[in-house]
């Protein structure tokens, strides 16, 4: 069977699992078990870069950058030098995977300039991950992997056995059928705990055909414009309303952390720790629910008109925001977080994959400083301030939606990028 990274089509599959007593308690072996190991090369790499700077000038410093070598080197010399990585109840692909994501970091330090990999402490949630595994002839059960869905309602995974799942009915019906066919190929698995205590376990999925089927044309294209006033305006001059999910739940949530708070100063005064506390984690969880309620809203709100557009566009243009950068201005940090712009973005791209259409992104530069109808890019003293909603072109007198005409411009910019090789 071809490997992952050779199969052209990839879905991923999101289910709640219901794990018994004992599979908890494996979890939560294999979560503490990836966050030792991805601390311990943080901390070798830490000290590395330390001596590394004066090592040429003390012996007994590349005596100890050699050792520091010797037990980061690989996958057998980190669980030689932490030995409890023998033990039964630890994946082996958990370890694999943590110092996987360890250099991975670095990678991203490298080619995105994102922070360097830092550690990792203890928290409510828990997660690591396991990797499924083929054989060339098929078990007893008849399977070829250790990760095998046993009907609608059942998986096996790597250390935890056979474990029942809910939720994703249809989906898991697809992969079911064609894991019978021997059509697609389990990659990677992410089982996870969050913050309100439900577990969860995400399926990397590839195969050689489609898991969707192409869309018939529909005849139309457009550009969109993100903005916070109305989360999208196109280029027909549709209007997407932003509901501000976060900003309606504020009151509820300002009350429930408040409490939250005093709790963890009573338990401060009072010398207990807070993973003792029942009434702490009670109310931990209760915040927990309400924030993972905020992201579900704004979720299903996104999802709805990315399929939408998918489906009635067969060219869409948007503007390539640098939300990271963005909200580096404290006083709409909180407003385009809301918003989910680059959420947005991100379902558009993997659902024109999936769906035969095209989604391009777009510099958003004087986007919305250019006439859409002769060019005129408004500069100096004209250049348009946020609270200017409507304004008329000096150069050609066309007076224009500030919104409407940015997406328009996305639009014809989306067009030239598509038609260049």
């Amino acid at each position: 069977m071809k490997k992952m990274k050779d199969l052209p089509y990839i879905i991923g599959l999101k289910v709640k699992i219901y794990p018994s007593d004992e599979q908890k308690r494996l979890i939560a072996v294999n979560d503490g078990a990836k966050r030792a190991v991805y601390n311990h090369l943080v901390a070798c790499g830490n000290e590395k870069y330390r001596l590394s700077m004066s090592a040429d000038n003390v012996p007994a410093y590349q005596e100890r950058l050699d050792y520091l070598e010797s037990v980061t080197g690989g996958l057998d010399s980190i669980k030689n030098a932490m030995p409890f990585l023998y033990g039964k109840d630890v994946d082996d692909q958990a370890v694999a995977n943590a110092s996987k994501n360890y250099h991975t970091a670095w990678k991203n330090r490298k080619e995105r300039h994102t922070g360097v990999p830092v550690f990792k402490k203890k928290s409510s949630v828990q997660s690591y991950q396991t990797n499924a595994h083929y054989y060339a002839k098929d078990t007893q059960e008849g399977h070829n992997s250790n990760v095998w869905f046993l009907g609608k309602n059942h998986v096996t995974l790597p250390k935890l056995g056979r474990i029942r799942f809910g939720g994703s009915s249809g989906e898991a019906a697809e992969i079911i059928r064609r894991q019978e066919a021997r059509d697609i190929r389990i990659g990677t698995i992410t089982v996870e705990r969050d913050a309100v205590g439900e577990y969860w376990a995400s399926f990397q999925v590839s195969s050689e055909t489609p898991f969707r089927e192409i869309l018939p044309p529909a005849g139309s294209e457009h550009g969109i414009d993100l903005n916070l006033l109305e989360l999208v305006v196109d280029s027909d001059g549709n209007e997407l309303e932003n509901p501000k999910f976060l900003q309606a739940s504020m009151k509820k949530l300002k009350k429930a952390q408040r409490r939250l708070s005093r709790m963890a100063e009573r338990a401060k005064k009072d010398v207990r720790k807070l993973l003792e506390c029942k009434n702490y984690q009670k109310q931990r969880q209760k915040v927990a629910y309400l924030h993972r309620k905020v992201a579900r809203q704004r979720a299903d709100y996104l999802h709805a008109y990315s399929k939408h557009e998918i489906e009635s566009q067969d060219f869409i243009a948007a503007e390539d925001l640098k939300v990271k950068n963005l909200m580096r201005n404290h006083n709409l940090a909180k407003a385009i977080g809301d918003a989910g712009w680059r959420t947005l973005l991100n379902m558009l791209k993997y659902k024109a994959k999936l769906y035969g259409r095209t989604v391009v992104l777009v510099p958003p530069k004087d986007t919305t400083q250019t006439c859409s109808v002769c060019g005129y890019v408004m500069s100096g003293d004209e250049k348009l301030t946020l609270d200017v909603r409507e304004w008329e072109c000096p150069y050609c007198h066309t007076h224009h939606h500030r919104d409407r005409n940015a997406a328009r411009n996305v639009l014809k910019r989306g067009l030239q990028a598509a038609m260049q090789p």
